[in-house]
């Protein structure tokens, strides 16, 4: 039976509180949950996905109701999708 080295390092971020070495898989996600810009890339993800296409500058507003949506009901993505499924993006999109 041979241990399992879970550590490793959180690095290049650009965000105080996130960087740094994390001893196993759970702090790693922890640490990452807490990150805005994890956050924000997860949403503009879904926005991608659902939208069918890479978000332009007249986006801007749909992903900041999304990330707004997301933050105001702690953290529900169920939420952040309705904001972005009722978007002028989604409604308009060509």
């Amino acid at each position: 039976e041979y241990p399992f080295d879970t550590s490793g390092k959180i690095t290049g971020t650009g965000e105080a509180g996130i960087n740094g070495p994390v001893k196993d898989a759970n702090e790693l996600v922890t640490k990452l949950a807490k990150s805005t810009r994890v956050r924000q890339s997860i949403i503009r993800h879904c926005f991608r996905y659902w939208m069918g296409r890479n978000e332009t500058f007249t986006d801007s507003p749909t992903l900041i109701a999304a990330d707004k949506a997301y933050l105001e009901n702690g953290g529900s993505f169920k939420k952040m999708l309705i904001s972005l499924l009722t978007s002028d993006s989604f409604l308009y999109r060509k």
